[in-house]
């Protein structure tokens, strides 16, 4: 008797439309595949597109109320993993992809929808084995089948998912680098008066490395580590202001800020920072600096490209430097090294010549095809702009001769 109340109640059930989760041909452990164009917006979406993530694939309809009844559930699940690396698919069975966009909005799915109005002869749920919704799997970074069931019993397999199968959220080769750097960072750590260095390799982690759980882990303890240091280094900075020494305070302060951003010492000497470069008199001695810093590194490249043999690349390296920071002691040296450099005239021009055959050509060119129409002043226009910006060089001379011939016409 039990049992045929039993089937009748299943029969019942489907005719409702409330069908219940049955098993399905995609098993744990499998490597199932699903591609897709989502039905609400999210673009093209694939299980191989979000490899490295956990995913949830959840078959539901709009019609189905056992699937609405998990809504805020789901919702929450999603709410609570996906910043730790959790990626929703839902797959719906609605014939109505209007209707599904309506719900699914109101209810909060914010995840890529696939609906292709089928209903069970839907291409997943076929491929797939799903006969009964809602039915949920649970997919490793993998991309094997981690879990399948009803999703009401979704949180401790998840669980489960994040603990045994974490997410891979980082480039491995970005991950490797951050894992390298903190390594040296502890190993700095451990030396006396290491912290210095130990703040200026903390600010080269990259923020996306961070995702990652355990580099996270150890960034927290190195951070914690490094507070004390920085709440002493922050003290140090008000005598070196009071005795203007504004560079130092401007450098142990921008080490602070980029280091220890999130952490309060961090957001401290951000507002120190900002404070002191509002200061006209700082502002100026730290700019200048700068620029004696960046005259420097110039001339070490043109000093590379001299002590290498490329004098032309050299030469004109050294005049940019000249002209760039003159009035600093690298802009004075690039001059110097300009002047003797200029004492060969083939190699001057030779020099110039490289630079202008690039730009010179176009502008030749630009100016040649205005002479075939007949705008003779606007071709000796451009003719002379050539003259003017590469001046001994044989773009000059064959943009006067053409100025010439323009003229005899």
């Amino acid at each position: 008797m039990l049992r045929k109340i039993t089937g009748a109640f299943l029969v019942a059930a489907l005719g409702m439309g409330l069908t219940l989760h049955a098993g399905a041909a995609v098993a744990v452990g499998d490597r199932p595949v699903l591609e897709f164009k989502a039905a609400n917006g999210a673009g093209q979406v694939s299980l191989e597109k979000y490899k490295g993530k956990i995913i949830v694939v959840d078959f539901w309809a709009t019609w189905c109320v056992p699937c609405m009844a998990e809504a805020d559930h789901m919702v929450q699940v999603n709410t609570t993993y996906a910043p730790k690396g959790l990626q929703f698919i839902g797959i719906s069975l609605d014939k109505d992809v209007a209707a599904m966009r309506k719900v699914a909005q109101e209810k909060g799915f914010d995840w890529p929808q696939m609906c292709d109005a089928q209903g069970w002869q839907s291409t997943p749920a076929q491929t797939w084995g799903v006969h009964g919704i809602p039915s949920t799997f649970i997919i490793g970074p993998d991309g094997d089948v981690l879990w399948n069931g009803h999703p009401a019993g979704i949180d401790k397999p998840l669980a489960d998912a994040f603990k045994n199968h974490p997410p891979r959220l980082v480039d491995a080769k970005v991950l490797s680098e951050a894992m390298a750097i903190a390594d040296k960072i502890e190993a700095a750590l451990k030396e006396s008066g290491g912290e210095t260095s130990a703040i200026k390799l903390l600010a080269n982690v990259p923020a996306a490395a961070r995702a990652d759980g355990k580099l996270a882990e150890r960034m927290t303890g190195i951070e914690k580590q490094l507070e004390a240091f920085a709440t002493k280094s922050l003290a140090e900075v008000e005598p070196l202001i009071q005795n203007k020494q504004y560079v130092d305070a401007v450098g142990k302060l921008n080490d602070l800020t980029r280091a220890l951003g999130a952490l309060p010492a961090g957001a401290t000497a951000k507002k120190r920072l900002a404070e002191l470069l509002s200061n006209p008199e700082a502002k100026a001695q730290f700019e200048a600096a700068q620029k004696a810093k960046t005259a420097d590194e110039e001339l070490a490249i043109a000093k590379r490209l001299q002590t290498d043999g490329k004098d032309e690349a050299a030469y004109l390296k050294f005049k940019t430097v000249a002209a760039s920071f003159a009035g600093t002691p690298a802009g004075e040296l690039a001059k110097a090294a300009v002047a003797t450099y200029e004492k060969n005239p083939a190699l001057v021009k030779k020099a110039n010549e490289s630079v202008a055959a690039g730009k010179a050509k176009g502008m030749m060119g630009m100016a040649e095809n205005y002479a075939k129409i007949g705008r003779a002043e606007l071709a000796k226009k451009k003719y002379q702009e050539v003259i003017s910006a590469y001046p001994g060089t044989s773009y000059a001379k064959a943009a006067q001769d053409a100025i010439d011939a323009l003229a005899r016409k």
